[in-house]
């Protein structure tokens, strides 16, 4: 597949000196305002049509809370949603966000120039019932199929995140460890996640965020999140990022799996390539 072609990138949002600091001391670094109120609504309001059918999407991209899914709860619309996967594949909007040069500048300090997307998913979690995810490392999951230094992942929030309302907790310098074993845990909505055996709560700090903050972190990085015991939605937009130097793990398998897809620079033969169009067509 060809790259797209677009006007030059801008490296107006590169890392500033505080943040490589903390990108090599603690695994990640935190910045406030990055998207404005209306952006965030556009995405909110976006995937709110996706629940109520005004938008297409495949089903199979759609999950439920899983107190709901299994009859635990009897809430409906977007109060037992879970999250919408791979959104920038079916919907402009989020295509324009996971290539946002505010996301992806500070990217260029650390992946370098040439830059793949290979997952986003908008997170509803859920006043009272929005569960939360154990600890983990990114690179667990995504080691299985790319060769590669590390991953970026980028945590926008929607809504304001804190520790009532179920925001990620870190467990700071835990990238510079090799990767946990992860082992199966109990739970429903849980199961997509193994819960990483070097991992201590008390080694853990919450990462409080106002709606636009955005976190990048390393895929060693310890964290999780914890459930919502608030009122309040704790809304969020993940999007993870590769070197497009990356190579396949598995060549045969390499159209398989999450899609991948170009978000700036170039990329090369023989070297991790998109694997889907830019906007793909829903079919169900």
């Amino acid at each position: 597949m060809e790259t797209p072609s677009i006007k030059p990138q801008t490296s107006t949002y590169r890392m500033m000196s505080d943040e490589k600091t903390s990108w090599e001391h603690d695994g990640y670094f935190v910045r406030e305002n990055v998207f404005s109120h209306d952006e965030n609504e556009q995405l909110r309001q976006i995937a709110e049509d996706v629940v109520a059918g005004k938008r297409k999407m495949p089903m199979a991209h759609i999950d439920r809370n899983a107190l709901i899914r299994d009859g635990k709860d009897k809430r409906s619309g977007i109060y037992g949603m879970h999250k919408i996967h791979h959104p920038s594949c079916y919907l402009q909007e989020f295509l324009a966000r996971v290539r946002d040069t505010r996301l992806t500048d500070p990217l260029v300090d650390i992946l370098g120039p040439n830059i793949l997307g290979i997952n986003n998913l908008f997170i509803w979690k859920a006043p009272e019932i929005g569960l939360g995810f154990p600890w983990h490392q990114d690179k667990f999951y995504f080691g299985k199929r790319f060769k590669t230094a590390t991953t970026v992942g980028t945590w926008t929030a929607i809504d304001s995140a804190d520790r009532e309302n179920g925001c990620l907790y870190v467990i700071p310098g835990s990238h510079k460890q090799d990767i946990s074993v992860h082992d199966e845990i109990e739970g429903s909505q849980q199961n997509e996640f193994k819960l990483a055996r070097d991992a201590r709560d008390e080694d853990g700090i919450a990462v409080e965020a106002p709606p636009g903050a955005v976190i990048w972190f390393h895929s060693h990085l310890l964290h999780k999140s914890t459930d919502n015991h608030s009122q309040r939605f704790r809304r969020s937009y993940v999007s993870h990022y590769l070197s497009a130097q990356a190579e396949w793990l598995d060549p045969e398998k390499a159209g398989k799996g999450q899609p991948v897809m170009w978000i700036r620079g170039q990329t090369f033969p023989g070297k991790v390539r998109e694997v889907t169009q830019d906007v793909l067509t829903a079919t169900d």
